[in-house]
């Protein structure tokens, strides 16, 4: 059975693609068969993140050219990838009944991993809604500014209201140090939790790292065998999804025989 993981946020820049490839890399590390999605069909850039120029895309399938096994691409690390393409393509206006062909599509997947973590869009966006309501977990990444704060409270708002998801996974990004992102985390909770009946789960942290950052400009992912403090703390985060409940959306999930 597959667990499926939608990595979002509730704007763009505060780090959801580096989390998303690191996360999923981080289980491949561990040597758990592990598919990546660049769901973010507006800003798909998680190759460039994997440092890899992938010959087919998501575009491919969609278009009839491909079947879906044809297009996913595997890395170096043994992870396998679905790109996104790119923002000019026609993937930005796809329709609801073809966003749920995307997802039913992977039922027929050759061969099904043990985790798919998707990268989707920022925002409460249509397209991003119906990609986090098909996954099992959704895990949304914040920082600590006050504009993180209301755009992830909006994301989650919309998430309740209109697609009954309740069960959120929170990892804050770019903080000082364990026990700020702990506080941050506990300060948007307590605001989410005024206003709406949802379950928050704080799953990590991910620091304020140079290496992080470099990762970015070199297009080198930072999780690596290499056992350093940002490998451990993904590692760490990788450990505690479990913990997040799924959601009962009633909708049509990914790998939903």
């Amino acid at each position: 059975m597959t667990t499926t993981i939608a990595i979002t946020s509730g704007k763009g820049g505060v780090g959801k693609t580096t989390i998303a490839v690191n996360l999923a890399l981080s289980f491949a590390l561990q040597n758990k068969e592990t598919l990546l999605l660049d769901a973010d069909l507006g800003m798909a850039n998680a190759h460039i993140l994997l440092g890899i120029n992938p010959n087919y895309s998501l575009e491919d399938f969609v278009n009839g050219n491909l079947s879906l096994d044809k297009v996913i691409t595997t890395t170096k690390s043994n992870l396998k990838f679905v790109s996104g393409g790119n923002a000019i393509n026609n993937l930005l206006n796809l329709s609801d009944l073809e966003r749920h062909k995307i997802i039913k599509s992977f039922n027929d997947l050759n061969k099904k991993p043990q985790f798919m973590l998707i990268d989707v869009g920022a925002g409460a966006e249509a397209s991003s809604m119906t990609f986090m309501a098909s996954a099992n977990k959704v895990i949304v990444v914040i920082t600590g500014e006050p504009t993180s704060f209301i755009d992830a409270y909006t994301l989650i708002k919309t998430s309740f209201l209109d697609y009954k998801m309740n069960n959120f996974g929170i990892i804050v990004n770019m903080s000082s140090s364990p026990m700020q992102a702990k506080l941050n985390f506990d300060k948007f909770q307590s605001i989410t939790q005024k206003f709406l009946d949802v379950n928050l789960k704080y799953v990590g942290h991910i620091p304020n790292s140079q290496k992080v950052k470099n990762s970015i400009i070199t297009r080198t992912a930072v999780v690596s065998s290499n056992n350093n403090l940002e490998t451990k703390a993904f590692k760490e985060i990788s450990s505690k999804l479990s913990l997040v409940e799924t959601n009962n959306t009633g909708t049509i999930k990914f790998f939903d025989n």
